[in-house]
Parts: structure tokens; sequence; C-alpha cells
């Protein structure tokens, strides 16, 4: 069921991506999830992960199992397509770096790529902005970033 999931997001993410000259980010993207130690706790935990987005859209990481948690922490620091990937850290606080434009770029192909496989026939390409425009306060990001976003979006017809 997993594989499944992940075939289809990898195509749609690939289309996106495609469409918009991204063809290198399209090829590699999520490549890591193929990986049999990655591969292992996302299908694991795959079942439960969709259960909870069926019902609310929004699935927490911090409410997972420890083995999930770092699986998805190594994700996020292998992809600079996730905004997380681009936060540092001191323990105290936390910055967001500016993310370089091709990530921002496969980013937003992601998140079409990402509503494409979920929502099916329902998606349409104004759910990324609408995607944006709900979570964009959960996320860290900097002004250049958030510009570059909104850029695109228009820019890439979103």
């Amino acid at each position: 069921m997993y594989l499944f999931y992940l075939l289809r997001h990898k195509f749609w993410v690939m289309f996106f991506c495609f469409k918009h000259g991204l063809f290198w980010r399209g090829i590699v993207h999520d490549w890591d999830k193929f990986l049999p130690s990655m591969f292992r706790v996302y299908a694991r935990h795959y079942p439960q992960i969709r259960e909870i987005r069926s019902k609310t859209g929004h699935y927490d990481p911090l409410q997972a199992t420890p083995d999930y948690r770092i699986a998805i922490m190594e994700h996020f620091n292998r992809a600079k397509h996730h905004w997380q990937h681009w936060v540092l850290l001191n323990g105290i606080t936390q910055q967001a770096q500016d993310i370089p434009e091709k990530y921002v770029r496969e980013m937003i192909c992601d998140w079409a790529g990402a509503g494409r496989t979920r929502q099916g026939k329902d998606w349409h390409k104004g759910k990324v902005r609408e995607f944006f425009e709900t979570t964009r306060n959960k996320m860290v990001l900097s002004d250049e970033t958030v510009r570059l976003i909104e850029k695109n979006l228009d820019k890439m017809g979103y």
C-alpha cells in the first residue's frame, strides 16, 4: 500500500517539476524514501498516518512513535525542498534561513504532487495556494522565502 502511494506521489511531483523545468529535481525528489531503512519505517506507519490525514487533513509527526520521528527528521535533513531543512536551532531559538529558489519551486511541486496524490480528481491547482495560505503560520520561513514562494506560486500558475 505505501509503495503504491510513494510511486504515485513521485509520479505527480515529477510531472509538476517537469512542467516547470525542474527536470533533475523531479527525478531525485524523495529518493531517500526508497532506502530500506526509511522505507520500512514509513511503510509501517503509513496506515495510521493515512487514517489521521483522512480525518483531519493533517498529522503531527510529534505524536508519532520515536522511529517515525527519527525517519522524518532524517528525510528533512536530506531533502532541501522541505522548509524544516532550513531552520537553524541553537537550543533556545529557531531561525529560518533563506531557501534557494530551485528548492522553493520543488517545494511547491511537492505540495501540488501531494495534493494530487491524496485528493485525486478533487484536486485543482488552486489548492496549492490554499495549502500555503492555511499552513504558512505553522512554517518557520524567512521573509525572503515567503517572497519567493508567493512569486513562484504566481509564476507557476498556482
